[in-house]
């Protein structure tokens, strides 16, 4: 009994598989996806804020003393917003001196958005 019933369940699932109907996305065509806004440096120092980057970091615009991670005052300094934002979504691309990888977090690349990470690397650059 069982077994008719394992190879009955198998052949619902092979019938359900293959369909013969070709399915259109219906989401947004490429390129039309929202686009970003102009980077916001106040909106960014809320980003910073909101998201512990002091709690590793220095920052004097911040009012952030953090120890683990670089100090952003020294680290960043003449850095390009290309670098910056490259160092928030895939910080083990570039490691500064003195500091080991995998230390800070690799998901803000995902967890932020777009429009976030832009602010956040505005704030950054004002510093």
């Amino acid at each position: 009994m069982a077994r008719a019933v394992l190879i009955a369940f198998a052949a619902l699932l092979v019938a359900g598989c293959g369909g013969e109907k070709t399915v259109e996305p219906t989401g947004p065509v490429v390129g039309t996806l929202p686009k970003v806004g102009k980077a916001n440096p106040a909106a960014g120092k809320k980003v910073f804020a909101d998201n512990g980057c002091g709690g590793c970091h220095t920052l004097q615009a911040a009012g952030a003393s953090g120890q683990i991670g670089p100090d952003l005052d020294k680290v960043l300094k003449g850095k390009d917003a290309e670098f910056i934002k490259t160092s928030i979504s895939d910080p083990n691309a570039e490691i500064a001196p003195g500091y080991q990888p995998n230390v800070m977090p690799q998901s803000y690349g995902s967890e932020l958005t777009s429009q976030q990470l832009n602010d956040l690397v505005a704030f950054l650059q004002t510093g």
